[in-house]
């Protein structure tokens, strides 16, 4: 099993600005913007090797919410670590298993996230709000 699907088993996120996905692929994630978040996805980076560096966290989920995709598709999920400083969004398929999970250390917790098919909207707790196209193949199931 891979860094992120054992960090998600004991319901913890790996407190790096990554999108990750279940097959353990990762890439370098920026989070900018005060009204309305900008999300910038940068080049791969090597999960194995930037688990093998510490001092990192991987932060408790202290909880988190989601919302039904249409058609079985899965659903859209966010949330914040226990710590308080990092949020992540993500994407579980039908069956709760993870598809793919994009950590902020710098984008808040989010606290709230609502589907208009094919549009995810996050809402962090300062009341930024991203949205991201789940028919994007980035974000796709």
């Amino acid at each position: 099993m891979n860094p992120v699907l054992e960090a998600w088993a004991k319901l913890e996120v790996l407190a790096f600005d990554c999108l990750f996905r279940a097959d353990g692929t990762a890439r370098e994630a920026v989070f900018d913007g005060s009204e309305h978040l900008r999300l910038e996805l940068g080049g791969p980076v090597d999960v194995a090797e930037l688990v093998a560096d510490p001092p990192w966290d991987a932060g408790a989920v202290s909880e988190y919410w989601k919302a039904e995709l249409p058609d079985g598709r899965g659903y859209a999920i966010c949330g914040d670590g226990i710590l308080g400083h990092l949020g992540y969004i993500g994407r579980l398929g039908p069956d709760g298993e993870l598809v793919w999970l994009l950590t902020t250390s710098t984008g808040n917790p989010f606290i709230a996230v609502s589907v208009d098919w094919p549009l995810a909207t996050f809402v962090n707790d300062w009341g930024t709000t991203l949205t991201l196209d789940f028919t994007d193949p980035v974000y796709a199931g």
